[in-house]
């Protein structure tokens, strides 16, 4: 099986092959999270890994994207979430009151934010599509004054030298990631499983939404995360992405999806997949 992620290589999101498929031996890192997808779907790769949310700082955007987009196309096979930390890194010789911009992923930033503020006030914020590019061309462009955040472990991948560690603002930080794969038969229930749900309400009929959703309640179904996504082609209209503690085989889930089909504009199962929590891979902590 050959895995497409976000890269380059070091990324965090590495980390999460490594831990969704310890025994893969073909992984290829791509640029952006649409590059890794549609290696999955050019068949380029067998399953492509890509970050979902961050528990600090929120849905990763063109992941969402393309859920939305590819609905038809893709299914969730797996998914883990992973304890973060992050730590500062710049071209060996650099010092700390040296540094005067921090390059990273959005999602970095806004988790390093209130250390940043305290510590190197003085810095500009620039931006990377991931962690491990911002390490890398921190590396490629030799020594200066700009200085990185990325998994610590990042640091010797790139010949880096780490300035200040478990820089994040909280210790209990956590990443999720999902394994994608192409549409087909779900796997089997494991006992730890969760299922994502692609739901795109009628505008006409009021509350709409809120009595879908309440077919799940009614069943006890727990909706675990709920999301929403601009519809492209009308103005004011959304899809919403959802997740529940369930595989699709549990009865009153399946129940539920039946009767919430008859109140929408359409439903798309995207997975019921094992939903993984890695709190002790101590040197395989990730983030976007």
């Amino acid at each position: 099986m050959r895995y497409s992620y976000l890269g380059p290589e070091g990324t965090f999101t590495e980390s999460a092959v490594r831990r969704l498929a310890p025994s893969a031996r073909q992984a290829a890192p791509y640029p952006t999270v649409p590059a890794a997808v549609g290696a999955l779907l050019s068949g380029r790769s067998g399953r492509a890994v890509v970050p979902l949310e961050n528990s600090v700082s929120g849905v990763v955007p063109p992941t969402l994207g393309e859920l939305v987009a590819h609905a038809g196309e893709l299914r969730i096979d797996a998914q883990v979430a992973i304890t973060v930390t992050f730590a500062l890194m710049a071209a060996e010789g650099t010092r700390l009151r040296d540094v005067r911009r921090v390059v990273s992923h959005p999602h970095a930033h806004s988790q390093c934010r209130q250390w940043l503020e305290r510590h190197v006030p003085h810095a500009e914020p620039a931006l990377a599509d991931s962690t491990a590019a911002a390490a890398r061309a921190l590396a490629e462009g030799g020594p200066g004054t700009d200085a990185a955040i990325a998994a610590p472990e990042t640091a010797a991948r790139y010949g880096l030298t780490v300035l200040a560690r478990d820089i994040g603002t909280r210790h209990d930080a956590m990443t999720r990631f999902v394994s994608l794969c192409r549409t087909g038969p779900q796997g089997p229930p494991t006992g730890h499983d969760r299922t994502s749900l692609l739901i795109t309400p009628d505008r006409s009929a009021p509350g709409v939404l809120t009595g879908v959703l309440g077919e799940l309640s009614r069943r006890q179904v727990s909706i675990t995360w709920i999301q929403s996504w601009p519809r492209q082609t009308e103005r004011g209209r959304h899809h919403f992405l959802i997740e529940v503690d369930q595989h699709i085989q549990y009865p009153g889930l399946a129940e539920a999806v039946a009767a919430m089909r008859r109140g929408v504009d359409s439903l798309s199962l995207l997975g019921s997949y094992p939903y993984i929590v890695d709190r002790e891979v101590e040197g395989e902590r990730a983030a976007a």
